[in-house]
């Protein structure tokens, strides 16, 4: 199982290709023209797509799964349902007047990709689990009130078992929907949540997934949309490290004030076992089931 987190900068966009042949593209990263953003946004997108256009060169596509309505999550979705043979996509079911979902669902419709949507009510994988391969939905037990207004506290995550490997998928769920989140067992590689915000990666999850590996998805200091988020966050990075181990500490800059400002930056020493696109670029890791994932240079 190979893993791919592409550096979309502020946003999240991750291919995953099994054994058996299929892939999955967790999110879609950001939208090239969001408001505010400007060269930074434009440039994530082109990367994403140009990215897929060589990972993906039969254009084809098992699963495309949004994790919420989010645009640093659901941008580029219509443009890869378009360009792509995509035979499911798959939402959350809320919010459907969201720009990005309704693109997006309009382009599945056309293309005739099935549209599923995966939620309290509905918690299972459109795809089947293989002889070495299953995949197991991360969904509350209900959605609260907010969805529309706070997309984040609803947002799907998925795990995928091969073998003794999985990854855990978590999109921006933060610490209420994180507490919600049953786990059969701990997962090896984590896509951190919510760009390493401090509302994400509690410590009791964290002790419940007791990652080995960690892998952020974030822009560099004062990039695009991240002037004003400031991710990732120095408490969520610490927890992290000090989870995961490792031997060969790596340095990484780091937000530790209360509210954004560029004076509030630090370098710290992490595990070299959490991986940082704004730091290292596009990163890929494999497996062979064997529950160690290898990080490809």
């Amino acid at each position: 199982m190979t893993v791919r987190f592409y550096d979309v900068g502020q946003a999240l966009a991750v291919l995953v290709e099994l054994p058996d042949g299929r892939r999955v593209l967790i999110d879609a990263g950001e939208q090239p023209k969001r408001a505010g953003c400007g060269a930074p946004c434009e440039r994530w997108s082109q990367h994403l797509l140009e990215s897929l256009e060589r990972d993906l060169p039969d254009k084809r596509l098992d699963l495309l799964w949004i994790t919420h309505q989010h645009s640093d999550h659901a941008g580029n979705a219509e443009a890869i349902l378009r360009g792509f043979r995509v035979a499911q996509y798959v939402d959350n079911g809320t919010n459907l007047a969201s720009g990005p979902i309704e693109r997006a669902r309009k382009a599945a419709e056309e293309s005739e990709t099935d549209v599923v949507v995966v939620d309290p009510a509905r918690a299972d994988c459109p795809l089947a689990d293989g002889a070495e391969i299953t995949f197991k939905p991360l969904v509350p037990s209900a959605w609260p009130r907010r969805c529309d207004d706070e997309p984040n506290d609803c947002s799907i995550g998925l795990r995928i078992d091969y073998c003794e490997s999985s990854v855990l998928f978590t999109g921006d769920a933060e610490h209420g929907e994180e507490a919600a989140f049953e786990l059969a067992s701990p997962a090896r590689l984590l896509q951190v949540g919510h760009h390493g915000s401090d509302t994400s990666s509690s410590e009791a999850f964290m002790n419940k997934v007791r990652p080995s590996w960690a892998v952020i998805s974030v822009a560099k200091r004062n990039e695009g949309t991240n002037r004003t988020y400031c991710h990732p966050r120095r408490s969520t990075v610490e927890r992290l490290s000090s989870l995961v181990g490792g031997s060969a500490p790596r340095p990484l800059e780091v937000f530790q004030g209360e509210r954004c400002s560029d004076s509030d930056w630090t370098t710290i020493d992490v595990s070299e076992r959490i991986l940082v696109t704004a730091r290292d670029g596009d990163i890929t890791l494999t497996t062979t089931g064997n529950g160690e994932f290898a990080l490809l240079h």
